[in-house]
C-alpha cells in the first residue's frame, strides 16, 4: 500500500486538490459568498469589489514572495504554512461580521492561495514522466474547476441564503480537500534531490530555436497574456450573481447553481489539454482559447436570457482554466523547473496587480454602471487575444527558421 501511494499519480491528486482550494474555494466562489454577506448586511454590495481587491493584495504579496524564493525547501515550507492559513481564515470568516475583520481574513486567505497556486504545481510535477507533462498539468489545474463546482453546488444545495452556513460548507470542503495536498508536501520533503535533478531538463529541445533575447521576449508576452486573462475574468468572478439576479431575475439559489457551470467549464478547461494530441501545439492552443474567451465575455456582456448567460459562463470557465493550464505548460517547455516556477509566479503576480486595479476601481460602479465594467472586461480579453496571436507567430517563425 505504501508503494502504491508513492506513485507519481498521487502527487497529481495532491496538486489538483490544492488548486481546488486555492482557486476554486478561496477565489472563484467568493462572488457567491460576497453576495450572501451583503444580504446578511455584514457588508455593502460595493464592498464585494473592495474585499476582492484586498484578497488579491494578499495574493500579490504571496506571489512576489514565491517568485523570489530560491530554495525548494523554503518553497515547500511556504506552501505548507499557506494551507494552514487558508483553513484557519475560512473558519474565522464564518465568525466575523464586520468589514474590517473580513478584510484581514481575505488578505490572509489571498496570501495563502498565492503560495499554493504559485508553488504547488511544480512540486506536484516533479516526478511526472516527460511524455505525461501536458496531461498532468491539465489534471492539476482542473482542480480549480473541481473546487469551484463543489463550492457552488454545495452552497446552492445546503446554504443558498445564509452566509454563516455557506462558510461552514466551505470550511468542511477545505479540510477534506487539504488532506491529499498535505500528504504531497510531506512526500516532497522526503524526496531525494538526485531524483528531482534527473527530471528538470525538459526545455532543451524547444529553447534551441531561440536566442536568449528572443526567448525572454516570448516568455514576457506569454506572462502578459495570462495576466490579461486574470483581469478580463473580474466581471464574471465578482458580479455574475448581480447579473443573474438583477438583469435576468433569478433567485439566489438559481444564481449559485448557474455559477456551477463556471466550475464545470474550469474542469473541462483543465482536462482538454490532457486529451488533445500534442500535434496541436501549446502556443497555437493559447491563441485559439483566447478567441473562445472573448466570445464568452461578449455573450456574458449582452446576456439577458438564462440560456445565453449559462453558455457564456461555461465558455469563460473553459477559457480561464485552459489559459492557466497552457501557460504553465508553455513555460515548462521554455524553462527548467526552477525557472518555470519563477516565471509562473511572475505571471500570477502581474495578474494579481491587474485584478486589484480592476476590482478596486470598478467597485463603486457595480450598482449603477455594470455595463461599463463588462465593456472593460471585454477590452482586456481582446488585448489578451492579440498577445496570444503574437506569441504563436513568434514561436512558429523561430521554429521554421531553426
Amino acid at each position: 500500500m505504501k508503494a502504491i501511494r508513492a506513485h507519481w499519480s498521487f502527487d497529481l491528486l495532491g496538486g489538483c486538490f490544492g488548486i481546488a482550494i486555492a482557486l476554486g474555494l478561496v477565489r472563484f466562489d467568493f462572488g457567491i459568498i460576497g453576495n450572501l454577506m451583503a444580504d446578511a448586511q455584514w457588508i455593502d454590495v460595493e464592498d464585494i469589489g473592495a474585499l476582492a481587491a484586498i484578497n488579491m493584495a494578499g495574493y500579490l504579496t504571496g506571489c512576489i514572495q514565491q517568485a523570489t524564493v530560491k530554495s525548494r525547501e523554503t518553497s515547500i515550507r511556504y506552501v505548507w504554512f499557506a494551507m494552514i492559513t487558508i483553513i484557519a481564515s475560512i473558519i474565522l470568516e464564518g465568525q466575523s461580521t464586520s468589514f474590517t475583520s473580513q478584510s484581514i481574513l481575505r488578505l490572509l486567505c489571498g496570501w495563502g492561495a498565492a503560495h499554493v497556486v504559485s508553488g504547488l504545481p511544480t512540486l506536484a510535477l516533479e516526478r511526472v514522466p516527460e511524455r505525461w507533462r501536458r496531461k498532468a498539468t491539465g489534471l492539476i489545474m482542473s482542480g480549480g474547476g473541481i473546487g469551484s463546482l463543489l463550492g457552488a453546488v454545495c452552497i446552492g444545495f445546503f446554504a443558498p441564503e445564509s452566509a454563516p452556513s455557506a462558510l461552514n460548507v466551505l470550511t468542511a470542503l477545505t479540510v477534506v480537500l487539504s488532506l491529499p495536498t498535505l500528504a504531497l508536501l510531506r512526500r516532497r520533503k522526503q524526496l531525494p534531490k538526485p531524483v528531482i535533478e534527473q527530471l528538470t531538463d525538459s526545455a532543451k529541445k524547444t529553447t534551441s530555436y531561440f536566442s536568449k533575447r528572443k526567448l525572454n521576449q516570448l516568455i514576457l508576452i506569454i506572462i502578459l497574456g495570462f495576466a490579461l486573462m486574470q483581469v478580463g475574468q473580474v466581471p464574471v468572478v465578482l458580479y455574475e450573481p448581480l447579473i443573474a439576479i438583477n438583469r435576468i431575475g433569478l433567485t439566489p439559489m438559481m444564481a449559485s447553481n448557474i455559477n456551477s457551470l463556471f466550475g464545470i467549464g474550469l474542469i473541462i478547461g483543465g482536462l482538454i489539454p490532457s486529451v488533445v494530441p500534442s500535434k496541436l501545439t501549446t502556443s497555437l492552443f493559447l491563441a485559439v482559447i483566447a478567441a473562445v474567451g472573448l466570445a464568452g465575455m461578449i455573450l456574458f456582456g449582452i446576456s439577458n436570457h438564462l440560456v445565453v448567460l449559462s453558455i457564456s459562463i461555461f465558455l469563460i470557465g473553459v477559457w480561464d482554466m485552459m489559459t492557466g493550464t497552457l501557460t504553465l505548460d508553455r513555460l515548462g517547455q521554455l524553462c527548467n523547473e526552477e525557472a518555470q516556477r519563477r516565471a509562473w509566479s511572475t505571471a500570477t503576480t502581474i495578474g494579481a496587480m491587474g485584478f486589484i486595479a480592476f476590482s478596486s476601481t470598478t467597485s463603486q460602479l457595480s450598482k449603477h454602471n455594470i455595463n461599463l465594467i463588462l465593456a472593460m472586461g471585454i477590452t482586456a480579453v481582446s488585448a489578451q487575444l492579440i498577445l496570444e496571436i503574437v506569441q504563436h507567430r513568434l514561436s512558429a517563425k523561430q521554429q521554421s527558421s531553426g
